[in-house]
């Protein structure tokens, strides 16, 4: 018993004894710039423990901030002193060889309170990375920045941080490889991403590499092969750097897996409390979305589920149920896949904040206004879904990300993270062709002016025979809606003295609205005023419409356009539809006297294993408002790539052969089987065979030559996509033609083959 209680004895003492040496107080002495607050979050204000480890741990966390210089350490019963030295407070900041960044676009990116109060070597590397990170963005991937620190000889403890800038030049993308894509060619794939392989002639084309646009390509393609019935695609790339040249190869490694089919798309209400009627509407919704979208081409798309998605979730709001979530589950039958929407009911929670960083431009309200809820909403995981899938579309940040901040009372933050990315372009382009000679084009486009998301778009194109200027501005978000705002000025020169002995200079201005009426369908509306100068080539030539607006003229045009694009790619589209509707109002009032013209304009491809079937038409009216003869330049005309083996102008009523007349009608159809000779070169080869009907008709003076026959041809072609852009060589042969029109069987162009 005696033992036990001097064992405990001798354990309390010496306890005891230990807690009192591990309790002292800390003392900081010699911080001028830190305060000891600061220093005391870091090492706390008493110690755990005497011991020379302990005494080590604490110098050392404080070493590793990179704020002291020295520290010295006295202790004694009661405390522990820690004497510091700062680092030198930084007076002056000098960046020398930055070309592509100023030093006040720098300084605004980072705040120098944070990097540039002392000098913090750790901040300083910090800065150095992140910065090394800007210049990436935009292509110098051999930016190469080092750093001095040197006295400044006018201040006690002060020093001059200079920056040494070694840009380089901006990295190019060599050539781009995909692996592994049995289903789709490379040109089909390179028209889904964003980065660009070199061209030699268009030399002012994005083909910088940026490491986060190859990587946001990933999911472009992912979401391209998703969309195209291939559920578990998995795609990987990687960059090889060629010293030489300073540019990149990406290689992209496709494992496309199965293609799959849409099997049964099933709703379940098992989780939520709405009623029958409900329940039926959305299932109606449900069967409707199938019926029109999908039944046709059963192929599975992730998109559609994504829009049925939107569709229940908007009949859930607008019946009063916001408190939701809708789940999307899969299961896999063979070479089918079961769908089925699971619609639960959530949590209650209400916005109390929207917090945006990282818009160091882009002003918050560009942001804002792309928000489906505001603060004090009630907010479900489909609204914050549809809001980044909101601001993605805007195009001007490099990423988003949205995260919630759960608070008290059924209360969350919103925090919205986006990075800038460039949104300016400035590109130059060459094209030649048999009919149209060369054509230089260039052109600045700009997406975001000022930070507020307003769009220029200024282009110069110049030919042989015809130059254009063209000046637009696009306001967003007029009227608070999504309503796009357009005005602009253009200026055209166009030399038509060969085939109807005239010349016009054209100074147009206009104002307009542009919204998205439905999924791919686009609505434009402008009021034009035109100024239009006629001169006159050869007076005994030309049309007597023409002749009687010799000098200047002013028109007014109310032009309506609707424009659904659904194709797959702009230079070799392979499948998908294009479908316009052009209205156009010229007042009476006009010097022309006034008229109304329609022009439809419909492109179809079809893809059949290799094989691409399009068809591709027109029609169009004209129509006089005081029936009375309209101008040649209103008017239709035929030939050229419209209509193969006839040249442009080339087709159609006429006075003689430098007196075109063309119509107020017009019909022309060309169809086209194309196969590619080389599969998935990078520089594919396709065989094209085709035939053109087409007329254009009816004028209310009688030309010398008008016959409204139908002329057709018939030919063949090869489309060369080279890396100085497409070069396409056909023969065309007529059918049916009249002995006046003009013939041209040999086509040949660079640039522009459709």
């Amino acid at each position: 018993m005696r033992s036990l209680f001097l064992f405990l004895f001798f354990s309390l003492f010496f306890s005891g004894t230990s807690f009192a040496d591990s309790n002292k107080e800390i003392i900081i002495q010699g911080n001028e710039y830190i305060d000891d607050d600061v220093i005391y979050s870091i090492i706390g204000k008493n110690t755990e423990s005497s011991s020379s480890d302990y005494i080590n741990k604490i110098i050392k966390s404080l070493y590793d901030t990179g704020n002291f210089k020295n520290i010295d350490v006295k202790e004694n019963d009661e405390q522990i002193i820690l004497y510091l030295i700062e680092n030198s407070r930084i007076s002056k900041i000098n960046l020398v060889g930055n070309e592509r960044f100023k030093k006040e676009f720098i300084l605004e990116q980072f705040n120098e309170n944070e990097y540039f109060k002392y000098i913090n070597e750790i901040r300083i590397n910090k800065f150095i990375t992140e910065l090394k990170k800007l210049y990436e963005s935009f292509g110098y991937n051999q930016i190469n920045i080092e750093y001095k620190i040197l006295e400044d000889p006018n201040k006690d403890n002060s020093v001059i941080l200079e920056f040494y800038f070694d840009e380089g030049t901006i990295s190019k993308i060599n050539r781009i490889y995909f692996v592994g894509n049995e289903s789709f060619d490379k040109q089909e794939l390179m028209s889904e991403i964003k980065s660009n392989q070199q061209n030699f002639i268009l030399i002012f084309r994005n083909e910088n590499y940026k490491e986060y646009q190859v990587t946001n390509d990933v999911y472009l393609l992912e979401d391209f092969y998703k969309n195209n019935g291939f559920r578990d695609i998995e795609i990987s790339y990687k960059s090889e750097y060629l010293p030489k040249g300073n540019k990149f190869n990406v290689y992209f490694y496709i494992e496309e897996g199965k293609k799959y089919e849409f099997g049964s798309l099933d709703l379940n209400f098992d989780s939520i409390d709405i009623n029958t009627d409900q329940q039926e509407k959305m299932n109606l919704l449900l069967n409707d979305y199938f019926t029109t979208k999908i039944q046709k081409n059963n192929i599975y798309n992730r998109s559609y589920l994504d829009n049925i998605n939107d569709l229940l979730s908007e009949f859930l709001f607008d019946n009063g149920i916001i408190f939701f979530n809708i789940r999307i589950l899969d299961k896999i039958d063979v070479s089918k896949v079961d769908i089925l929407f699971q619609i639960e009911s959530s949590e209650p929670k209400y916005v109390d904040q929207i917090n945006i960083y990282g818009n160091t431009r882009t002003i918050d309200k560009v942001i804002r206004r792309e928000m489906t809820f505001s603060e004090g909403d009630a907010i479900n995981s489909d609204l914050i879904k549809s809001s980044k899938k909101n601001i993605d579309n805007l195009r001007i940040f490099k990423s988003v990300d949205i995260k919630e901040v759960e608070k008290s009372n059924n209360q969350i933050d919103i925090n919205i993270f986006v990075e800038e990315q460039t949104t300016g372009e400035f590109q130059i382009g060459l094209s030649f062709g048999t009919i149209e000679g060369a054509t230089f084009v260039t052109g600045l486009r700009e997406k975001n002016i000022a930070g507020i998301g307003r769009e220029i778009d200024l282009t110069v194109n110049t030919s042989d025979n015809n130059t254009k200027y063209n000046f637009d501005i696009i306001e967003p978000y007029i009227f608070n809606r999504k309503l796009d705002f357009i005005y602009g000025i253009s200026y055209s020169e166009e030399d038509l003295s060969t085939s109807s002995s005239y010349k016009t200079n054209t100074f147009n201005t206009k104002t307009g609205f542009r919204y998205v009426l439905d999924e791919n369908l686009l609505h434009k509306i402008t009021l034009e005023y035109r100024l239009k100068e006629y001169l006159i080539t050869d007076t005994k030539a030309v049309a007597n419409s023409i002749h009687n607006l010799s000098g200047h003229n002013a028109d007014i045009l109310l032009n309506n356009i609707l424009i659904s694009d659904g194709l797959n790619s702009f230079i070799r589209p392979t499948k998908g539809q294009f479908i316009q509707y052009e209205n156009i109002i010229s007042p009476s009032t006009n010097s022309d006297n006034g008229y109304v013209k329609n022009l439809f304009t419909y492109k179809k491809y079809i893809k059949n294993y290799e094989n691409i079937f399009s068809i591709r038409a027109k029609a169009g009216n004209i129509v006089s408002l005081k029936n009375k003869e309209i101008a040649t330049d209103d008017k239709f005309s035929l030939g050229g790539y419209w209509l193969r083996g006839f040249d442009s102008y080339g087709a159609g009523p006429r006075d003689s052969r430098t007196s075109y007349i063309g119509g107020r009608n017009v019909v022309v159809t060309k169809f086209d089987l194309q196969r590619p000779l080389n599969k998935n070169s990078d520089n594919p080869i396709d065989l094209n065979i085709f035939s053109d009907f087409g007329t254009v008709f009816d004028n209310k003076n009688t030309p010398n030559n008008s016959e409204e026959s139908i002329r057709s041809s018939y030919g063949f072609g090869i489309k060369f996509y080279t890396p100085i852009g497409p070069i396409g060589l056909s023969w065309a042969f007529p059918i049916s033609s009249e002995s006046y029109d003009i013939e041209r069987m040999f086509l040949f162009s660079i640039g522009n083959l459709n």
